[in-house]
């Protein structure tokens, strides 16, 4: 403690007397008797009086009150008095009777100076919260606890403040909010110290006070340290708010419907905090396996779900009930995508977000075959070309995308019951029948059959871009409006994986894109692709060493491309992706100089896809092609200053997840005799075969017509050769042929062609605006589709107070909705109102949008809440 009493009292005697008073009388009350030592040592040292007055002591608890009060006014009428007793100070009409000093006390100073009211001061109490703290005293007996408890409670007013702050600073809880104390409690019992917790609250007589807080507060009247019955009640009260009454029946013993508004606000408080929540997380997971919560949700509507947030297994069994019934091939797929999107807003739902994006995939697989109930028809070859590249290919990167989920969600550590792993699995099999047995053989049989008299007359389709023409077409087109032109060159990006390089540089950049497709040549390899991008008028193959020559030059090396080039274009350079991004800026602009044309070359796709112990890494070998190429992009620009810049690939590929049957393949006894040399996808021989079951390709423009063709149809491979069970190239399937061309131009900030990124923004739809329930809706609207320069954005909105203060939780919402379908980009955010906060009718509040990545509040509106009562909480004490 600060100064002692004795200290005190020398400061009340020493001080001057008013001009109307002769002496001083000053009455110490020490009901408890804590001071007795403290008086009687006084009374031996003494107190000297203002202006050299004597102090005289009295005892009233052991002395005659009459003898006392005649030696006040009578005998010692001049000195000072410290007059000490053990009573209280009480003038009612019953406490007055028998008190001989009564007379004397009302003209008196009154000096308290038990612990209890010594202590009011140390801890900043008012004089309401006395005997609170007196019961407290042996917690305020150390200096160290009452620093701790001054931290959570600097004022305190009432008794509810200090069983309060005495229950938060035992459990060492951030601030004295219930949130934090809950947080607290359940966090000491889930790590094995509710021992320990027991024995302090039992020592300071504490252990009422926090069952009184936690009845009051929560609703909660079983024992305060059993996690267990707590943690039950808490989170099956918070999911109360948040789900049909019905599907909660079976917890009604567990669950106070008064203070379950209440308890979703310490749930919601708790979901924010990142450095505690993987204990909510293990507690929520120990309260499902306890109440079998997860096979009572099981019984639910999914679309009743939609909406709660508290316990992970709802993610689960959505999960679950929405893959199976797609696995089964229900139509489910509208209602899947959009639970997906409401549930992306939610916690807990990025530890299961590998399998949302699965069943967002599954769902667009099947809704992908339900758009083409009839399948693939076109009657010539330019109408099926245009029908891929504007519209089927999306199944390509759909199954490509599921193919990545899948993997991520086997490999996932997340802890998910077995019957989601089955579903997930179940799926797979779903997906994957509709791309390998419906989509490839229909989108390539109606390819094949429409191309079919096109290959075997001239070797290549009329009226659909030739790779062979790529230089002439792109950057030797308009070449003196620019002054330098770079080319990149992926191997093996099929068109799919071109098209979302080409949004991703839209998005991630202020230049324009186009996006465009040639045929590859046959045998679409890398040997004849790469060939076939230089400057040419003719390719030659050499049948011994394999070898392709354009206009008789080499070109398996970067070297003997670059040669090539520089016949074209003098000082024309050809370099690898890993040479220009392995320097800083300026050795960079050293390698490349003032070379007009650049070639660069990337083999991250093929490079992997060709390895067999590598190959179902291919697509993840795309998503990471596709960051180094936008990243080639922009060091282009950057750092080179080349504002015009080609992407395109050598060749497409064939891959699918499960390596195909014995009867999807053909043996070379199926092909003939001959000279022929096998290759997986295709057939080159010197002589010509006449076969059935091959599709014949005209080769007379390579090489003089030395060579014949054949390629195999749809996915089908050769038995004999070996090599890889999964990726394969150099047929003839539209994934295999056609090739992106993306032309990337740079604006510069005073261009008028330049046109800068916006994000998608939210506008509220919402008619009312009057808040009547703590528990409310609002309808957001995404105004614009995410496409082109139009980027998604994540946005958190709360309700607020005139002042700013939040009033509600924290919602998230994501504008990153592709689709053009206006109705499909609305949402619907819940919001709870905080508990313990009056709701004046005539008081305005607002509805707020925030950019999550920048703070900037984009905009917001007016409320008013009229609620018959607001929540409230009352601490009891």
């Amino acid at each position: 403690m600060a100064d002692s009493a004795a200290d005190q009292l020398r400061q009340v005697f020493s001080s001057p007397l008013l001009d109307e008073e002769d002496r001083r009388i000053v009455f110490w009350h020490d009901v408890e008797g804590s001071f007795t030592q403290e008086f009687e040592q006084l009374r031996q040292e003494g107190i000297g009086g203002a202006g050299g007055r004597k102090v005289l002591f009295a005892d009233a608890s052991s002395e005659s009150l009459f003898d006392l009060k005649r030696r006040i006014l009578r005998e010692n009428r001049e000195d000072d008095f410290l007059v000490y007793t053990r009573s209280s100070r009480d003038f009612s009409e019953g406490g007055l009777e028998g008190n001989w000093l009564a007379d004397i006390e009302l003209i008196s100073e009154h000096f308290q100076a038990d612990k209890a009211s010594m202590l009011l001061g140390e801890v900043n109490a008012g004089p309401d919260a006395r005997d609170a703290v007196a019961r407290f005293a042996r917690f305020f007996g150390a200096a160290e606890r009452r620093a701790a408890y001054l931290k959570r409670m600097p004022e305190t007013a009432t008794p509810g403040d200090v069983a309060v702050g005495v229950v938060s600073t035992i459990l060492k809880a951030q601030t004295p909010r219930m949130e934090d104390i809950v947080e607290g409690l359940l966090c000491a019992l889930h790590e094995g110290s509710g021992g320990q917790l027991l024995s302090d609250f039992e020592k300071y007589d504490a252990l009422s006070a926090l069952a009184a807080l936690l009845e009051k507060r929560l609703g909660y009247t079983g024992d305060p340290t059993s996690e267990t019955s707590l943690s039950e009640h808490l989170l099956l009260s918070a999911a109360f708010c948040t789900l049909p009454e019905d599907v909660m029946s079976g917890y009604s013993n567990k669950i106070s419907r008064t203070h379950a508004r209440f308890c979703l606000n310490i749930v919601r408080d708790w979901l924010d905090r990142q450095d505690t929540r993987s204990i909510l997380y293990e507690i929520c997971r120990r309260v499902e396996q306890e109440t079998n919560l997860s096979d009572v949700l099981s019984g639910a509507e999914v679309s009743r779900l939609s909406d709660t947030d508290i316990f992970p297994c709802v993610n689960e069994v959505i999960l679950t009930s929405l893959l199976g019934s797609l696995a089964q091939g229900s139509d489910r797929s509208a209602e899947a995508l959009a639970i997906r999107q409401r549930r992306k807003n939610l916690k807990w739902y990025k530890r299961v977000a590998c399998f949302f994006d699965l069943l967002a995939n599954a769902a667009q697989a099947e809704s992908f075959y339900r758009e083409h109930p009839q399948g693939f028809h076109a009657s010539n070859p330019v109408d099926t070309w245009k029908g891929y590249v504007s519209g089927w290919n999306s199944m390509d990167a759909i199954y490509r995308s599921f193919c990545t989920s899948f993997d991520e969600c086997q490999l996932s550590a997340e802890e998910v019951p077995d019957a989601l792993r089955d579903a997930a699995e179940r799926t797979a099999e779903r997906v994957e029948n509709l791309y390998v047995n419906w989509f490839l053989p229909g989108v390539n049989g109606c390819w094949i059959g429409c191309c079919e008299p096109d290959w075997a007359e001239k070797g290549h389709v009329a009226g659909i871009p030739l790779q062979r023409e790529f230089y002439n077409r792109y950057p030797s087109r308009n070449s003196r409006d620019f002054k330098r032109t770079v080319v990149i060159v992926s191997d093996g990006m099929r068109y799919e994986v071109g098209a979302e390089l080409a949004r991703r540089l839209e998005q991630e950049t202020k230049g324009s894109v186009t996006l465009e497709a040639c045929q590859s040549v046959f045998p679409s390899v890398t040997e004849f692709g790469m060939a076939a991008l230089l400057p040419q008028s003719e390719i030659s193959y050499s049948w011994d060493s394999g070898d392709v020559f354009a206009d008789g030059m080499p070109t398996r090396t970067t070297k003997e491309r670059e040669a090539v080039l520089q016949k074209a274009v003098p000082g024309a350079r050809a370099l690898t992706a890993q040479d220009l991004r392995a320097g800083n800026r300026a050795a960079r602009r050293e390698l490349v100089g003032s070379a007009p044309l650049v070639y660069i070359y990337q083999d991250k796709i093929d490079s992997t896809g060709e390895k067999p112990k590598l190959e179902h890494d291919v697509f993840t070998a795309c998503e990471s092609a596709v960051d180094e190429l936008v990243a080639l992009c922009k060091i282009v620009v950057n750092d080179l200053g080349i504002n015009r810049v080609f992407v395109t690939a050598d060749h497409g590929f064939l891959y699918t997840r499960r390596p195909l049957k014995e009867h999807d393949k053909i043996a070379k006894a199926d092909i003939g005799s001959g000279d022929v040399q096998l290759h997986r996808r295709h057939v080159l021989s010197r002589e010509a075969i006449d076969s059935n079951i091959l599709v014949k390709m005209n080769m007379e423009d390579i090489h003089g017509g030395e060579y014949y063709g054949l390629a195999l149809r749809e996915c089908i491979r050769l038995k004999s050769v070996a090599g890889n069970k999964n990726y394969a190239h150099g047929g003839v399937s539209l994934q295999e042929m056609c090739v992106p061309v993306i032309e990337f131009r740079n604006h510069r900030s005073n261009s008028k062609a330049r046109v800068d990124q916006e994000k998608a923004t939210l506008s509220l739809v919402s008619t009312s605006r009057r808040i009547t329930s703590s528990m409310f809706h609002v309808d957001l609207y995404q105004r614009e589709s995410v496409s082109g320069k139009v980027l998604p954005c994540e946005y958190e909105l709360c309700l607020t107070d005139g002042s700013g203060n939040p009033v509600t939780d924290i919602q998230k919402a994501h504008a990153d909705m592709a689709t053009p379908d206006e109705r499909a980009r609305v949402s619907r955010p819940m919001f709870t109102l905080k508990a313990g906060i009056d709701y004046p009718p005539d008081e305005r509040y607002f509805l707020v949008c925030r950019d999550k990545e920048t703070g900037e509040i984009t905009w917001k509106e007016e409320f008013t809440i009229d609620m018959a009562f607001a929540p409230s909480v009352d601490f009891g004490f």
